[in-house]
């Protein structure tokens, strides 16, 4: 990144016909600072961007010369290290992305992060909706409208079939599947959404499919879960136990067969499947095994377990990806969540 921050002021500092005693008086330093500042000696003390930007009349970001993939990319962590992105923030980006779709070199990164930047901002609005949805419920005791606008926001499950199946997304995918038939991953995302919506049959021709394109754990998984969502348990049980053998090495494996465990109620066995793939994981660690456990804790009513293996999560972050921000703070507000449950 070019934080040729100097340059950039003495553009503008050119461009608004400005000297360099004018510029100075209005911020309150000497013209030498200004000076030092546009021949890179110095930069400008953090505190004084706000007010540059008014001056010159740009955003913050505008003051920093930046190049497009410097921005993206600085774009994409704000979306991953914020938790609510300030109005100026989301516009901003919003703008930029929206331009950069006009490039063609641009246009699929730049596509890619204004669909998160919505997401992120869709979850934001949820998160802010739930709150108000439960205390409307509260000062309106039994209203259907109250309980719509808490699994709206809450992500609930509804009963109404025409409502929440996939039928339009099952239709994109396997068209996303017919034109690029040797990508195993998008029959990933097919087969999660053909059993989420009870389609078995289907779901097992794009199972076999995908075998002969690779044949990984992730048959067996499938094949589990299309016979648990059939009422075959017992066959499904057979096809996990198939899919730990036929990678016993893989940490997600193991971590796939707890999941698969929390999901049945059988939660001793999948806290135990976690810390087998806690200890099999290579470094840096993601963390949802510790995420999981410390829910199925809550579930069970052992908080203070719970609450250590949020800090036990809060270890993992610090020391394998040394990163404070949105991931740290979260688990922060989960630990003090949880103690105020003691």
């Amino acid at each position: 990144m070019n934080w040729n921050i100097g340059a950039k002021i003495k553009a503008l500092r050119l461009a608004g016909s400005m000297t360099q005693e004018q510029l100075a008086g209005r911020l309150g330093v000497s013209p030498q600072a200004v000076s030092k500042w546009e021949s890179g000696t110095n930069m400008p003390d953090i505190q004084l961007l706000p007010d540059l930007s008014v001056i010159f009349g740009v955003s913050i970001d505008a003051l920093f010369d930046m190049t497009d993939d410097s921005r993206m990319e600085r774009i994409g962590n704000m979306i991953d290290a914020v938790h609510f992105l300030g109005e100026e923030d989301f516009r901003n980006a919003e703008s930029y992305l929206k331009d950069c779709r006009e490039k063609e070199s641009m246009e699929g990164n730049a596509t890619l992060l204004l669909a998160r930047l919505y997401n992120k901002r869709a979850e934001e609005y949820r998160e802010l909706a739930s709150p108000l949805a439960k205390k409307a419920l509260e000062l309106l005791p039994g209203t259907k409208a109250a309980h719509n606008a808490i699994f709206d926001a809450e992500n609930g499950p509804y009963s109404d079939w025409n409502f929440t199946n996939h039928h339009g997304l099952i239709a994109y995918y396997k068209q996303v599947v017919k034109e690029h038939p040797e990508d195993i991953r998008n029959y990933f995302w097919l087969l999660k959404l053909l059993i989420s919506d009870g389609r078995t049959q289907e779901a097992r021709v794009y199972a076999e499919r995908m075998k002969k394109v690779e044949h990984s754990y992730h048959y067996e998984m499938f094949m589990a879960e299309i016979c648990k969502e059939e009422c075959d348990l017992p066959a499904a049980l057979e096809w996990w136990q198939k899919m730990t053998e036929h990678s016993p090495e893989k940490w997600v494996v193991w971590a796939e067969y707890a999941s698969c465990m929390a999901k049945l109620c059988r939660y001793e066995e999948a806290i135990t499947n976690y810390r087998k793939a806690m200890t099999m994981r290579p470094k840096p660690r993601f963390t949802d095994c510790e995420n999981a456990v410390s829910q199925i804790y809550e579930i069970l009513g052992n908080i203070p377990a719970a609450i250590e293996m949020r800090k036990e999560e809060l270890r993992v972050v610090r020391e394998d990806w040394t990163t404070e921000g949105e991931w740290t703070d979260s688990i922060y507000r989960e630990i003090h969540r949880l103690e105020e449950l003691l």
